[in-house]
């Protein structure tokens, strides 16, 4: 199989307490920091300048500013890179300095780059990432944008609902059988329908009358 014909793997990384390195500190470093701030990463900026944007998150400690010029040993324990300078000859040195097992991303690079940051929707626990695999960012925002109308705000408490609801009744019901016919059930559209109403009683007076019949028929 031919590398153009080869597909990527996604995946969502799990980056609390790992450092993360972003070199730049312009606008487009300033995007990427942004995405990178709830995720509980070690942040590392490594340019001479900073947006203001950039400098205000200082003071929250959520990132670690360095204020100088790129060197090698600046990514040396990094396990996630973005070179997000306006220089390519730059971008290209950090790219040369990353390591096989660090994963980097190159702004103006998508060849070079071994992973791409698709735009993503989130809604709570919801979240909804579409990439182009850096063929066209701006194709991807616009079908992320038509996305959120469908999946609005009213789905970020529908997840904490059947997130809470599943915990319980894997917790509760040892039937496996049982319990994959409850947690199928828990996806019917009533349920949407009554969170998106804010009948939460009502929604919960259903879930219990399916526990119950599930008892009842044990």
């Amino acid at each position: 199989m031919g590398e153009s014909r080869l597909k990527n793997y996604p995946i969502t990384l799990k980056l609390a307490g790992k450092q993360v390195v972003v070199i730049g500190g312009g606008t487009v470093a300033e995007r990427k920091i942004h995405n990178l701030l709830d995720t509980g990463a070690v942040i590392n900026v490594i340019s001479p300048v900073a947006t203001a944007t950039i400098q205000s998150w200082l003071a929250t400690t959520k990132i670690n500013w360095k204020k100088k010029y790129f060197e090698d040993d600046d990514i040396k324990d990094a396990l996630l890179i973005v070179a997000a300078t306006n220089e390519r000859t730059v971008n290209q040195r950090v790219l040369k300095a990353s390591r096989p097992h660090q994963l980097i991303n190159v702004v103006d690079d998508p060849e070079g780059s071994n992973f791409f940051v698709p735009s993503t929707l989130h809604r709570g626990k919801l979240s909804i990432s579409v990439s182009t695999s850096g063929a066209s960012p701006g194709l991807a925002k616009k079908i992320v944008k038509e996305l959120a109308s469908k999946y609005d705000e009213d789905y970020e408490e529908y997840l904490d609902f059947l997130f809470e609801t599943r915990r319980f009744i894997q917790k509760n019901i040892s039937n496996l059988k049982e319990r994959t016919e409850l947690l199928t059930q828990l996806l019917d559209e009533r349920f949407l329908s009554l969170t998106i109403e804010q009948q939460y009683e009502k929604r919960d007076q259903l879930i219990n009358k399916l526990m119950l019949k599930r008892r009842d028929s044990e």
